[in-house]
């Protein structure tokens, strides 16, 4: 079982932050740390960039979502400290400049977000760029199965990680439709492709369920603390709830920690919800997705 802690934008583009993070991280059992890196003035419409967005960082939502983006001397001073203490990480590339920015750190596994996991533009960008001898992760919140499939099948040539994904945040116990993972390890599970769960709700309880089902990679939000105003933090596992997730999960009657998770947490449904559409419309990118969704030919 592997464990993912997600550092999102929990670090307030604070690289101090961002290394107690990451040793906190580690003493918590976590298998992969994973960055994000993203151009915002590509990734966001300019109509979000302009929006106003109350935060200690100026008066819009661009200037707010800069403040977390590290430099190359930050990323690399950061990949060099995970060496030093044996931690793989890994990144979500989230536009066609940040495919250019990490592709030659000596790094294993990349990620796709459910955001551009149906973007021609990107995805053949990524293909054409990332070796096909790494792995990649994508999640798939919002597709249909025929969508999946598709995805897969752009990707055939390198080993994967479908992580069933709702893209809520946070997801109410009733949204999760964990009922999807066992869906998908029947339809795509083999030697090169595993199935995971990206989970946004708060605690651990789906989290455990999400590996009852067959999930073998959870990934998590994680935080020093969820006392900040950044956005989603209540998503974030702590350093102790981290590790309790992970302790947990070895537990053999994994039944009886979750007897308490709504029946309806157990539904299956793939496809958008109109949050999850609404949320996809904050980037420029969500936008192509929107307006052609279907193939990646």
């Amino acid at each position: 079982m592997k464990f993912t802690a997600e550092f999102t934008t929990n670090h307030l583009g604070n690289y101090n932050l961002l290394i107690d993070m990451l040793h906190k991280a580690k003493e918590a059992g976590a298998t992969f740390v994973k960055m994000q890196k993203k151009d915002v003035d590509s990734f966001y419409s300019e109509e979000k960039l302009k929006s106003p967005y109350k935060s200690p960082y100026g008066k819009t939502y661009g200037e707010y979502r800069k403040i977390f983006e590290f430099d190359k001397i930050q990323f690399d001073m950061f990949d060099a400290e995970c060496k030093k203490i044996n931690m793989p990480w890994f990144t979500t590339v989230q536009d066609e400049l940040s495919i250019d920015f990490m592709k030659d750190y000596n790094i294993d596994i990349f990620k796709v977000a459910s955001v551009n996991s149906h973007n021609k533009k990107f995805l053949h960008k990524f293909r054409d760029t990332i070796s096909k001898e790494k792995t990649i992760v994508i999640s798939v919140a919002g597709k249909t199965l025929k969508q999946i499939e598709e995805t897969i099948n752009f990707f055939k040539d390198y080993n994967m990680y479908i992580q069933h994904c709702v893209a809520e945040y946070p997801c109410k116990d009733t949204n999760l439709r964990l009922g999807n993972i066992p869906i998908l390890i029947k339809n795509f599970k083999t030697d090169k492709i595993k199935i995971g769960y990206s989970g946004h709700e708060e605690g651990i309880l789906p989290s455990l369920a999400a590996i009852k089902l067959g999930a073998e990679v959870v990934e998590r939000h994680f935080a020093i603390s969820r006392d900040s105003f950044v956005h989603h933090i209540e998503c974030s596992l702590t350093g102790e709830e981290f590790k309790d997730l992970v302790t947990k999960s070895k537990e053999k009657n994994l039944d009886s920690l979750i007897e308490n998770l709504s029946v309806r947490a157990f539904d299956s449904h793939f496809g958008m919800t109109n949050m999850e559409e609404s949320f996809l419309l904050n980037s420029q990118y969500g936008k192509d997705y929107i307006k052609d969704k279907y193939t990646t030919k």
